[in-house]
């Protein structure tokens, strides 16, 4: 069953990148990674256990992941400039969101039992908030950052060639340096029950990031794909 629905949400990640890249160019893509940004930062907060893995996994894996994927077509069709304004627009919403479900958890409590409960399922979503948006915000920047300047060298020293080689290795080395960043501060720095080492090696590096290089090789083809929609419609 988990896997079944990891797959669905590869699938619906795929689509959508689709039709905001037909309909909008790339102010449809800007727009998927803040959203994609935002909803993996709370998905991140859960762990699923697939049927061949013996440890759990954090979910937000897959979009995390597409998000690469978006940062590797800015890159190709529209240039680093324009990648780089989509990780700090996507940064700048994630904080907006942050704060404002912050100001929400301090509001009083109406003394209404339907009330209370809700705003203790608020609570217990946004209140590890913080550590999770410092941990994100520094391993987000950082692990963009990486894929833009490998993206690019590659495509200098390529002369524009190799789409999809390029593509799989800023992905796939930017997706490890996001990962090893992001889980450390998370669950070892931040956390209020730091987790040991060696599980944070098992379940939050090794499997987590195993898991982004599947997707990495099945977004690679996707890049040269959705470059053909821009190109025709957006004549970038």
């Amino acid at each position: 069953m988990p896997e079944f629905l990891s797959i669905f949400t590869v699938i619906i990640c795929f689509c959508t990148i689709f039709i905001m890249a037909d309909f909008w160019g790339k102010t449809g893509l800007f727009a998927y990674s803040a959203i994609a940004t935002i909803a993996a930062n709370i998905q991140v907060l859960k762990l699923t256990k697939y049927s061949r893995i013996d440890n759990p996994v954090a979910l937000g894996t897959v979009l995390f992941s597409t998000i690469f994927v978006v940062d590797n077509i800015l890159m190709e069709y529209y240039g680093a400039k324009n990648a780089q304004k989509c990780v700090w627009l996507s940064f700048l919403c994630y904080l907006f969101f942050s704060l404002i479900m912050k100001i929400t958890i301090l509001h009083p409590v109406i003394s209404h039992s339907e009330c209370i409960n809700l705003h203790q399922e608020l609570k217990n979503i946004f209140s590890p908030c913080f550590p999770i948006f410092i941990s994100s915000a520094v391993s987000y920047i950082i692990g963009q950052y990486a894929d833009i300047y490998i993206f690019s060298a590659l495509k200098k020293l390529t002369n524009g060639k190799y789409v999809s080689g390029r593509s799989f290795i800023s992905m796939a080395i930017s997706s490890l340096v996001d990962n090893c960043i992001f889980s450390f501060l998370a669950w070892v720095i931040l956390a209020e029950n730091p987790v040991s080492l060696s599980s944070l090696w098992k379940t939050y590096i090794v499997i987590t990031y195993t898991i982004r290089l599947i997707i990495v090789v099945s977004c690679v083809p996707l890049v040269k794909l959705f470059g053909v929609v821009i190109l025709r419609k957006f004549h970038v």
